[in-house]
């Protein structure tokens, strides 16, 4: 199918699809340094309420270099870069979404957003009713279950751990690799802090953070593909533009939540042009006026609930509804 693409938006966004070098690799290793340095005060504090400020502190900086690491597998920062390869690729490894896995199912999931009837590589899955009608039992179940808010809360073992790390690995070791990898690293890495500085502090260091983290990043995910408003459209209708603009959301959040996330939440200008560096989301929403009356959500406990209430696409009523 050929994607229709509206130019003049597209070379409008292109304008911003420009990194600084500088301040790409300021911004990657800063929070690079930021994060290990956390995990690392987090291990020898002594201080039990230390110990709960750190773990918040490296919840915020995992999330944070991930989508910086997102960023890079896009090429929108730090293309062609020998050293960044080097440190993405082992960041990869550490964060449980190996480079190779993580940018086969982004790409597709870009390629295809929006788009009701294609299978649900690198997103949720989406049913239409009669689609769900017709499912069985343990179709059904299945379907549920994975857009449960447990599951999502649980994103560290379902999505991340098992999703991208055993799953993989089991499917194709030689294609997948690096997500052997990550497991063995990550075993690694929980049995060291085990026995070296105990059960405190592999929970309030390496689960908490991640389950955490992981946690907030798959609801992210969610939010900004099952949101009320939101539209899918059949292949015929689908265009490129819209899939940014209806099928993708902008998250509003504070500077604080902006600066934690990477500007993640500007979803619909990165689904229009995924070459845009996180740092420049905000000046292009800022000067591209047909970026600036997007579908929008918060984090504010109405609008989750309402995101998370969402369950399956009416074709009828073109809209993403309740069971």
């Amino acid at each position: 199918m050929t994607i229709r693409k509206n130019t003049s938006l597209l070379k409008e966004s292109s304008r911003f699809a420009k990194e600084n070098r500088t301040k790409s690799w300021f911004y990657a290793v800063s929070s690079m340094v930021l994060l290990f340095s956390s995990i690392i005060a987090g291990l020898y504090s002594p201080n039990l309420g230390l110990k709960v400020l750190l773990c918040l502190c490296t919840t915020a900086l995992i999330s944070r270099t991930f989508v910086i690491y997102h960023d890079y597998v896009h090429g929108s920062i730090l293309r062609n870069s020998k050293a960044a390869r080097v440190m993405f690729f082992s960041y990869g490894i550490f964060c449980l979404a190996p480079l190779n896995v993580w940018k086969r199912t982004h790409d597709y999931h870009h390629r295809y957003n929006g788009r009701i009837f294609k299978p649900s590589i690198g997103t949720y899955a989406i049913f239409t009713r009669k689609r769900f009608n017709d499912s069985t039992k343990q179709q059904k179940l299945t379907y549920l279950l994975k857009r449960h808010p447990l599951i999502m809360l649980f994103g560290y073992l379902f999505t991340f751990l098992y999703g991208m790390c055993i799953q993989p690995a089991i499917t194709d070791i030689r294609k997948h690799y690096d997500s052997l990898l990550a497991i063995v690293a990550h075993s690694v890495y929980i049995g060291i802090v085990y026995s070296y500085f105990g059960w405190a502090s592999l929970i309030m260091v390496v689960i908490l953070p991640n389950l955490l983290a992981y946690g907030l990043g798959a609801y992210l995910f969610y939010a900004q593909h099952n949101f009320p408003g939101v539209r899918y459209k059949c292949d015929n209708e689908w265009t490129y533009e819209a899939s940014a603009l209806e099928s993708s959301s902008y998250i509003k959040m504070g500077r604080i939540m902006r600066y934690i996330t990477g500007n993640i939440g500007y979803h619909h200008i990165h689904h229009i042009n995924p070459n845009i560096p996180f740092y420049r989301l905000p000046e292009a929403m800022s000067k591209i006026p047909e970026l600036q009356n997007p579908i929008t959500t918060t984090l504010g406990l109405r609008d989750v609930i309402s995101c998370i209430r969402l369950k399956i696409w009416d074709e009828e009523k073109k809209k993403m509804t309740p069971i």
